[in-house]
Parts: C-alpha cells; structure tokens; sequence
C-alpha cells in the first residue's frame, strides 16, 4: 500500500503507513530492509532526510553484502534520492539504471527513470528530463500500472510534453525472447518473464504484487501458468533455470 501512496505522489502517507515518523517501524528485520528503498523515497520527499539516510545506509550495507544487481540498483537509487548535487544524483541514478538492466528488473528500471527525469526538471534540465520520462511512462504503460502512469504524465507535462500515444513497436520493455534472456524464459510473456525473474531473485508473491501494484491472487495466478510452462513445480527449480 505504502506503493499505491507513492504512486499517487502522497509520500507523507508512505511514510505513515511504514510507521515513520513517530513509530516503531516495521517490526521484522528483512521486512524494514526490503521496504527500505520506498521508505527512503517517502522520508526523502518529505524533509526527513537524516532519517531517510540512515535507512538507505542499511540497505545499502545489507546490498553491498549480497552483491545482487537489483538490489545494489535500489541502494544506487536511494543514494540518489539523497544527493545534493545534481550532477552527484545523475551519477548514481545513471548507475542505478545499468544495474537494472543487469538484473533484468524493468518495472524498477521505469521507476528509476522516473525519479530521474523529475530531479532533471526540478533543475532545469527539461529535455533531458523528457527522455527518461518517456522511457518510464512507456514501460508503465505496457504493464498497465495506471497510477505510476498518472504519475509520468504529469511529470511530462510539467516538463513541457504530454506524453508520446502509446507506440506497439516500442513501448514494450524487454521481451522474454530478446537477446541476453535465459533461455527459460523463452515463450513466457513479457509479464510473465518479469514475474520469473522477481521470484529468482527470492521476492514473495506479496512483495511483487506491490511493486507491480496487482493483487497477490494475480500473481499467483502468473506464477503458476510459468511453472505450467516450464514443466516445474517450485519456486527453487525456476531460480535454477533462471540462473
């Protein structure tokens, strides 16, 4: 839910939702790391910066010592967040961006280019801010995520565009046929593909359910037609595949 705030640009209510600031924080240990990178945004949009940076030096460390590409994205993304130069920010989100392509992580990838091209028009940078945006609304679109949609939208407005009409030869993120896929994932959907490759990375049902703002029940219902298709029957044999 605390994605559903952000999505719709109420990052008080994401910092409220995850009990911060004036509570206790989510009370599992993992469950305050995974959530840490949205809690970074909320607390950083919000003015609580010294909270913000201590929650995104967690992560970070906890990243830094898994050494997964999507994760050490996400801590590249909070670092941005909390830059105060704007050349210092472009260099982390540049980063953060490659390392979502490495890891395969496109609906994070389009979040990204978000929050890019909104700190490139916050500095006067309006057409350089378009070319992220765009790439985020196009992706958005493709996995029908209407509030993050929204969200582009008006960012590209503000930037002084409103928004390329969809294009079907290109506003697809990376399929699951195209070059640099495992080959397991050859013949699942690019919505199927994308979910394969969150739970390879050991993301549950619920936490992708979140990032990709559908219900748990969808997903699972996803997640079964892949395992229907690669002729397995756990989540363990499709991080094998996958990896």
């Amino acid at each position: 839910l605390a994605c559903l705030d952000l999505a719709a640009d109420r990052p008080g209510d994401a910092a409220a939702r995850l009990r911060l600031p004036g509570g206790a924080g989510l009370a599992h240990p993992l469950a305050r790391l995974l959530a840490a990178p949205h809690l970074v945004e909320a607390l950083a949009y919000t003015g609580h910066r010294a909270r913000a940076a201590r929650a995104a030096e967690d992560f970070t460390r906890w990243a830094d010592a898994t050494r997964t590409p999507g994760r050490l994205a996400l801590a590249r993304r909070c670092a941005a967040l909390l830059a105060e130069c704007d050349d210092e920010a472009a260099a982390h989100y540049t980063e953060a961006l490659r390392l979502h392509e490495s890891a395969g992580a496109v609906f994070e990838l389009a979040r990204t280019e978000l929050l890019f091209g909104a700190r490139l028009r916050r500095g006067r940078r309006p057409r350089a801010a378009r070319e992220h945006l765009r790439t985020a609304l196009r992706i958005f679109e493709r996995y029908g995520a209407v509030p993050w949609t929204g969200q582009a939208r008006a960012e590209l407005r503000a930037a002084g565009d409103a928004g390329p009409a969809p294009d079907p030869e290109t506003a697809a993120p990376r399929t699951a046929s195209g070059p640099g896929e495992p080959p397991a994932l050859t013949g699942l959907t690019a919505q199927q593909a994308h979910i394969a490759r969150m739970v390879a990375e050991g993301a549950t049902n619920r936490e992708i359910a979140a990032r990709l703002l559908l219900s748990p029940r969808t997903i699972d219902h996803h997640l079964r037609n892949v395992f229907t298709r690669l002729g397995i029957r756990s989540r363990v044999e499709l991080a094998r595949m996958i990896r």
